[in-house]
């Protein structure tokens, strides 16, 4: 009876502290909300109140035969609204090191939570890592009756996704008054630099070397606390953190119709635009050339503002959206080991240039890499494709003439904008370990150049010929994929190959062609193909459609020619029309290992044969038709309730991905 009684009197006591503790944030004057990033954090100090941390269980696990040390625990955010907010996380580091480690604060992406796999393979690089469970759901091993992450009043989750740009109180908001405080950016900011007070207090953990990376929605918190807290020396925002577009990238005719503005407030002090103009570490961009979260055109025109270019690196991968490339993905360790432990330097952002005064009106690109006794391959790409979701970029022939690599860039109009970037590989001094996602690190790691984009006046001023024409032959040799995306590439039934290639317009399809392939597959099979019509509003005036197409395959040892009509494609989904009216509009042309959840009765049709794997492609190309009606130009628009819905689709589509890169 007695140990029931002091149970009740603790329990008062721990309900009292919970609802009447001491606000963390210094009361506002209504009518005086922070116009700037200086002011919003004034008063503000992420190390004043205790994180009374919960260590709510720990164990030991091996990893690629390193012993490490998991922690799965809560710590305390702040107060807000006169209620507690407390946050779960996994926390893991090496066992057996003598010296104190460099720290890392993981911080997981959209419709995820924190993540345990991450911190575990931090710890096996030599790292002790935090992983904040921002979103809120349970944990991996959280069982029934265990505290997790508790906001107490507010909720900066996706639960109240209306306030990643507002800045308006509403009930789960901090202040009742209309604040930047209010928004959840500014939260989750917030309970980063909380993560990284937890890392400074830890015996092990060197508090002169701690750094954050995160991923999506992550890496906007990443990109937005990265120019705020002096105690990270090195940041990597993957597919985040690019801040709002500007209005130059607005006005461009033609560009995405993604254009994430907010309010100027927001822009003054939530954005990372105004936040990264502080920063005074290395930052690493780490995203891919068509990514939907992370646009790449608003990353080079925002981060430009950040007053030291030195401090700038890049590392995008080619023609993926949401993820990375082994050669992109093996560049955060190694920009990390760098900066955070001292392992050698990093190679600076290479240079490029683009000159439009040729003598025969082709511009020419040049880039001069730093290190060039190191560097393994360069690639300059280029587009005239306004609309950075569905743009292609082609690969340039790139060639080196002395410490220089250059390229020719013909094109098809000076009537569209000219885009240009280039990558530079370099040696991974040492293999590192990498994540179930991952696999094995690869020889080479991957940085890029700024890039350069050149609007039609200045094409025209500078005298530019539109000498290109278009090409019917789309793909001769599928000997590298280099002009295609891979996903779950050896996986029997997800495999896929994508390209955007058909919004290039040398490449689009003439009106009446046919589309044909050549094919050698003894075990025959099917042939599948995936046809997506206008993602993300490219094209005024056609809807968004997703078609398909199966061809049997003979089984023979000798090639086969599959053609493909118009009418061959079938709706993937109901409410479409039954055909795209023409080749023109369509955004991505992917050859697939399997088709799923059809509206049809077979729910499932799977390629079989030897796909992916023995089965050998050739030569695929537009057969007769005419080059007769006019080009179809970017310029649709999405409304915001649109947009939304596409977005939280991609997020769910990049979430599936990953959960086939973890089981592959």
């Amino acid at each position: 009876m007695k140990f029931k009684l002091l149970s009740l009197c603790f329990l008062f006591v721990s309900l009292s502290a919970y609802t009447f503790a001491k606000n963390s944030l210094p009361a506002i004057d209504k009518n005086k909300a922070a116009q700037n990033v200086e002011e919003l954090w004034a008063g503000y100090d992420p190390r004043a109140e205790p994180l009374e941390v919960q260590i709510i269980r720990e164990w030991d696990e091996v990893y690629e035969g390193r012993e490490i040390k998991v922690q799965m625990l809560t710590f305390t955010v702040g107060t807000f609204k006169n209620q507690v907010s407390r946050i779960s996380a996994y926390y893991s580091y090496p066992m057996g090191m003598k010296e104190k480690l460099p720290g890392l604060v993981q911080v997981h992406g959209g419709g995820q939570r924190a993540n345990k796999h991450m911190v575990v393979v931090d710890a096996a690089n030599g790292y002790a890592s935090i992983s904040l469970n921002w979103g809120g759901r349970e944990l991996e091993d959280q069982k029934a009756g265990e505290p997790g992450t508790d906001w107490g009043a507010i909720d900066p989750t996706q639960k109240h996704v209306s306030h990643y740009f507002r800045l308006t109180p509403d009930e789960k908001t901090a202040e009742s008054v209309y604040s930047p405080r209010n928004n959840n950016w500014f939260i989750l900011t917030l309970a980063t630099r909380r993560g990284l007070t937890f890392l400074e207090q830890q015996p092990n953990v060197d508090a002169g070397k701690m750094g954050v990376y995160g991923h999506s929605m992550g890496g906007t918190i990443t990109g937005q606390v990265a120019g705020l807290d002096s105690r990270i020396k090195a940041s990597v925002p993957s597919c985040g953190g690019q801040g709002i577009t500007q209005a130059e990238n607005i006005a461009r005719p033609g560009a995405s119709s993604d254009r994430r503005v907010g309010d100027k407030l927001y822009s003054t002090t939530i954005d990372s635009s105004a936040s990264l103009k502080n920063l005074k570490y290395p930052i690493l961009g780490q995203t891919p050339q068509n990514d939907f979260n992370c646009i790449f055109d608003d990353l080079n025109h925002n981060w430009r503002a950040i007053p030291d270019p030195s401090l700038v690196h890049f590392s995008i991968s080619p023609h993926l959206n949401h993820r990375h490339i082994a050669e992109s993905a093996f560049a955060r360790y190694r920009f990390l080991d760098v900066f955070l432990k001292g392992e050698g330097t990093f190679p600076k952002r290479p240079e490029l240039s683009v000159n439009l005064k040729t003598s025969n009106g082709i511009p020419i690109a040049t880039v001069t890499p730093h290190n060039v006794e190191q560097v393994q391959k360069v690639q300059i790409y280029y587009s005239i494709n306004p609309h950075s979701l569905t743009r292609f970029w082609r690969r340039a022939a790139t060639a080196k003439h002395g410490n220089n690599w250059v390229a020719h860039l013909p094109i098809l109009s000076t009537n569209m904008p000219l885009f240009v970037m280039a990558n530079v590989e370099y040696p991974l001094p040492r293999p590192i370990i990498g994540s179930r996602y991952t696999g094995n690190s690869p020889d080479n790691f991957l940085i890029s150049t700024w890039e350069e984009i050149i609007d039609p006046p200045a094409l025209k001023e500078a005298g530019v010929q539109a000498i290109d024409r278009p090409d019917r032959m789309i793909e001769r040799s599928f000997d590298d994929w280099e002009d295609w995306y891979q996903i779950g590439w050896g996986n029997n039934q997800h495999a896929v190959a994508g390209t955007r290639k058909l919004t290039d317009p040398k490449w689009r399809g003439p009106d009446g062609a046919t589309l044909s392939i050549d094919i050698k597959d003894p075990k025959g099979g099917n042939f599948l193909m995936a046809f997506d019509v206008n993602n993300w509003g490219a094209y005024p005036g056609l809807p968004k459609s997703g078609y398909y197409c199966v061809k049997p395959l003979a089984k023979t040892k000798d090639w086969q020619t599959v053609t493909i009509h118009l009418s061959d494609l079938k709706p993937r989904t109901e409410g479409i029309p039954d055909r795209p009216e023409s080749w023109q509009g369509i955004t991505d042309l992917q050859i697939v290992a399997g088709l799923h959840r059809l509206p049809a009765k077979e729910k499932t049709i799977l390629s079989g044969g030897t796909w992916p794997g023995m089965r050998e492609l050739r030569n695929l190309r537009w057969v007769g038709g005419e080059y007769s009606s006019s080009l179809l130009y970017p310029g649709g628009k999405l409304s915001v309730e649109e947009f939304q819905k596409i977005f939280q689709a991609d997020i769910d589509k990049s979430i599936e991905f990953e959960k086939r890169d973890a089981n592959r």
